[in-house]
């Protein structure tokens, strides 16, 4: 019996080996030379690729059959083969940007020029010939799209649609259809959880509201990200780069990424890949001395005195602490008028600590990216089922209301998805762990605190000044400078950069978390997702039509460090539903497309985010495309914005604003003028007996009570935006040359801002009320007057109604016989209602954008080069750290590359900001410097 199996397995295997053929070609580019990469596919379903010298080899069962060669950024070319001995050369040949197919816009593919709403996209060609450091950088080359500097790991997109800043909540970043949303902040931190350099097939980019098709946040554009699939690309490839940055406050440092990517096709029904990235270098250093208003306020133009009574620098942390000489004199008992009029407008703030003093010379910026997947193609259908994993490592610095230095944070996800030609279902678990997470202003307050706290220090310090000013002294001294002597005289033995002492109570204070006195964040936030689409293009003759819908649930873990989670995590959801229908008119050249999309989350009313565009192809060729778009999006509240109670420093606390939040958040406070007078305050008296921030401020220039406003504040709601959309895609010939345009107009509409509103709850008394209540020792005026304050900063919406418009223009094309030239200008500009004076737009984009590309792929055999020059105007920045202008700025950035067929590689030499000029990309972070690198890439 036991022979018979095995004489029938081997006659059966026999038959399984003969039935297939092996076929072989080449596959060349334009000028001849071997063609790595493409995507080689018969029309029996078997698939390989090129390597890098252009060989493929694939079996068929039978012939004549046909073999499909393809790459995105290419035409796609079919051979008809009728026996193994056809000789198949096959040249791929560039194909017309606006001819290349994406998927983003409508979630089907058609081609670029088709699109219904404006696209930006990158694939392997661009990456290979971008002079950026890596592909991510590249996209800042793009028309209207811009890559803001977190620091030296993370990046944020910014379009000219505005409102971006490090906190990219309004953008949404995907892989292969699943978020990189960290979940502590609702953002995505650039491409250190995206994709390996080696392994992706292309990038595309909404940079408008993408809210009908991909849901809550998709507010203010979306980029997808695609990998490449082990059926389709197999082999091994590794990358390396290295160079050297400059800056001038830190000098020069080199930098070090590697990247490998593992890809096997087992067989027709199985394929598995892996990709490790790791790369490491040194933050850019945030050294802004100059002297601000505080914590969200202005730059004080001037040379700073660092030694300053009033001092509060943009990177020192610890002199937000400060107190009026009034508030002091009347601690110390001091009653005279006259006297307490000469200390008017004097602020004795504390010495602070510069964050290169915090950060004790660990400057590292580094992370670690691994995924995996395995793929299966069980059936004979299209079905595909990938079960695939992400880690990533990170030694970073994030810039938020405060700056936040991580080592050791963690990100992972778990994903299944199950898809074919016309559907997809996928499901992932995103979770974060903060690691050691510290607050620099945090860790600067806490150390003069561990020192001094600010009872002693200001007693010690009126101790002091009224010795030094007094009439009975014979060397008495004028104001300003006893109280500059006095307080000189308190910090004698202040702890000092650089000593042990000041080394171990950094280190301990960076250990300790916020709710025991330390600058420690903790969190392990987390959230499932699940969407569905199907597509009805092969049940359905009439249209296009399509359904789907997402879940997702988050977890807030942050053990009541960050939320207001004390008592166990915080669970809450939301889903969406959405259907689009798509229809061709006119002989094709008519496209109207609809799509509806409805929204509900647990703590808001239901959302519905229409969308309808309608596209006409006009010319012989049909090469002149017409577009209008209307859509709407919306964002739901963040994380954050629903269930933060955090308290930054002693004076502050961020505060959701989400019912069930406000009486979650409590914090215990001790009167500066009644030292034994304690109470616990609530987020609930924030919103009920609480003092606007501007009425405060009128209030400390004029102390007439009448100045004084009780603060009306309402729960946090989703925000709006209308946005309508007017473009043109197409070819022309000027001067026998093709030129492409792109040129697209906007105009949006948004309401429901979401913002955050500062109010001040006294410790004692009722607003705006001289009665004073029992038990409390004086009256809410009293309260401001004494400074016995705790400020609130409200997430809340604003009454203000925002327009922003513009437009944005672009074109590419060859000259000089093969040689790429590409220019683009973006416009962008808003104006407010000004119903809300207390609002800050932060719309924070440049009003004009110049970019400038020039390159030639093969210059001569095997070489090419490439330049790309950015040029954008000043423009105001405004956000939770500082407001402050961005300056002018032009940036060059250039590579040569040289491939060496024989080694199946391609090296690089390149350096960006070529200038050599440090620039802010964003107030309060790491100037910009220079960078020179060298990479090399092998591809097998």
């Amino acid at each position: 019996m036991v022979k018979k199996l095995l004489m029938l397995l081997f006659i059966s295997s026999s038959y399984f080996l003969f039935a297939q053929t092996e076929v072989k070609g080449l596959v060349f580019d334009e000028y001849l030379e071997p063609f790595p990469g493409a995507t080689v596919k018969t029309s029996e379903g078997k698939t390989t690729s090129s390597n890098f010298d252009g060989e493929f080899v694939i079996k068929v069962k039978k012939f004549p059959v046909t073999i499909t060669v393809s790459l995105v950024g290419y035409q796609t070319e079919n051979i008809q083969v009728t026996s193994a001995d056809d000789d198949l050369n096959v040249i791929l040949k560039e194909t017309l940007g606006l001819d290349q197919v994406v998927v983003s816009a409508s979630r089907t593919p058609e081609r670029v020029i088709e699109s219904p709403v404006t696209i930006e996209r990158i694939g392997a060609n661009e990456i290979k010939n971008t002079p950026s450091v890596n592909f991510y950088e590249s996209l800042g080359n793009l028309k209207g799209i811009d890559v803001l500097a977190d620091s030296y790991n993370v990046k944020t997109i910014n379009s000219n649609r505005g409102f971006a800043n490090t906190l990219n909540v309004r953008f949404i970043q995907l892989v292969d259809g699943a978020e990189t949303t960290v979940p502590i902040l609702d953002y995505s931190f650039g491409n250190t959880f995206g994709l390996n350099e080696l392994d992706v097939k292309n990038v595309e980019i909404l940079p408008g509201a993408a809210s009908a098709l991909y849901g809550a946040n998709a507010f203010n554009g979306i980029l997808l990200m695609t990998s490449k699939n082990p059926f389709d690309d197999a082999g091994v490839s590794t990358y390396f780069k290295t160079g050297v940055t400059t800056q001038e406050d830190r000098g020069q440092s080199q930098f070090y990424d590697v990247g490998i990517r593992l890809a096997h096709k087992f067989s027709d029904t199985f394929a598995a890949k892996a990709n490790f990235t790791y790369s490491a270098g040194e933050e850019w250093l945030a050294n802004d001395k100059r002297n601000s208003t505080g914590q969200g306020g202005d730059i004080i133009e001037g040379t700073p005195d660092v030694n300053g009574l009033d001092y509060d620098g943009v990177n020192v942390y610890g002199d937000e602490i400060s107190l009026p000489l009034t508030r002091i004199a009347r601690i110390a008992g001091v009653t005279d008028p006259a006297l307490l009029g000469a200390f008017e407008g004097i602020n004795i703030a504390r010495r602070g600590y510069a964050e290169s003093e915090l950060l004790l010379g660990d400057t590292d910026a580094k992370s670690l990216l691994f995924d995996a997947g395995l793929y299966f193609r069980p059936w004979k259908d299209d079905t595909e089922i990938i079960l695939s994993s992400k880690f990533n490592l990170l030694d970073n610095y994030l810039h938020a209301s405060n700056r936040y230095i991580q080592k050791g944070a963690f990100i992972k996800q778990y994903k299944l998805e199950v898809k074919g030609d016309n559907y997809f279902v996928r499901g992932y678990l995103s979770r974060n762990n903060a690691g050691q997470t510290w607050d620099s202003r945090l860790a600067g307050i806490a150390l003069n605190d561990r020192w001094l706290n600010n009872q002693n220090y200001y007693g010690q310090f009126a101790s002091e000044f009224f010795q030094l000013i007094s009439p009975l002294n014979p060397n008495a001294l004028p104001i300003e400078q006893a109280a500059l002597e006095a307080r000189s005289r308190v910090e004698a033995n202040r702890l000092q950069p650089g000593t042990d002492a000041f080394r171990a109570a950094v280190t301990d204070i960076t250990n300790t978390p916020v709710s025991e006195g330390g600058a420690k964040l903790v969190d392990n936030s987390g959230f499932l997702n699940v969407d569905a689409n199907y597509n009805f293009a092969d049940k359905v003759d009439f249209a296009n039509i399509q359904v789907g819908g997402s879940y997702r649930k988050y977890f807030l873990d942050s053990g009541g460090e960050i939320y207001t989670d004390d008592n166990g995590e915080i669970a809450y959801r939301q889903f969406g539903i959405y259907t689009q229908l798509q229809k061709k008119l006119l002989d094709d050249r008519l496209k109207l497309t609809g799509t509806v999309r409805y929204d509900k989350s647990d703590n808001f009313d239901g959302n519905f985010s229409p969308r309808f565009s309608v596209s006409y192809a006009a010319g012989e060729k049909r090469d002149h495309n017409f577009r209008f778009a209307f859509q709407t999006g919306f964002r739901n509240p963040t994380t954050q914005d629903q269930y933060i109670g955090l308290q930054l420093g002693a004076d502050r606390v961020f505060l959701g604003s989400v019912e069930e939040n406000l009486g979650r958040e409590v914090t215990e406070v001790t009167s500066r003028a009644f030292t034994n007078f304690t109470t616990t305050l609530s987020g609930e008296d924030a919103f009920s007996n609480s003092y606007t921030a501007s009425s405060i401020e009128r209030f400390a220039q004029t102390g007439n009570d009448s100045d004084l406003e009780k603060a009306e504040l309402n729960f946090v709601t989703p925000e709006i935006v209308r946005s309508f959309e007017l473009g043109y895609r197409g070819a022309v010939n000027l001067a026998d040359n093709l030129f492409e345009f792109d040129i697209v107009g906007f105009y949006n509409l948004h309401t429901d801002f979401i913002t955050t509103r500062d109010v001040f709850v006294p410790f004692y008394g009722t607003v705006n009320s001289t009665d004073v209540p029992a038990g409390a020792p004086a009256n809410g005026i009293d309260a401001i007057r004494n400074q016995d304050i705790l400020r609130y900063v409200i997430r809340t919406n604003t009454d203000s109604e925002i327009d922003t418009y513009g437009f944005s223009a672009g074109f590419n094309t060859k000259v000089f016989n093969g040689f790429d030239l590409g220019a683009s200008y973006a416009f962008a500009d808003f104006k407010s209602d000004g119903k809300d004076p207390e609002f800050k737009e932060s719309f924070n984009t440049p009003k004009h954008k110049v970019k400038v590309q020039f390159g030639h792929s093969r210059l001569f055999k095997n070489f090419g080069f490439n330049i790309n020059a950015r040029w954008q105007d000043a423009f105001l920045y405004e956000s939770f750290f500082i407001d402050a202008i961005v300056e002018e700025r032009t940036v060059l950035d250039a590579q040569i590359n040289y491939g060496i067929p024989a080694l199946k590689s391609i090296f690089k030499v390149g350096g960006t900001n070529l200038g050599g000029k440090d620039y802010v990309s964003v107030p309060g972070t790491g100037t910009i410097g220079s960078q020179y690198y060298i990479s090399w890439v092998i591809n097998n």
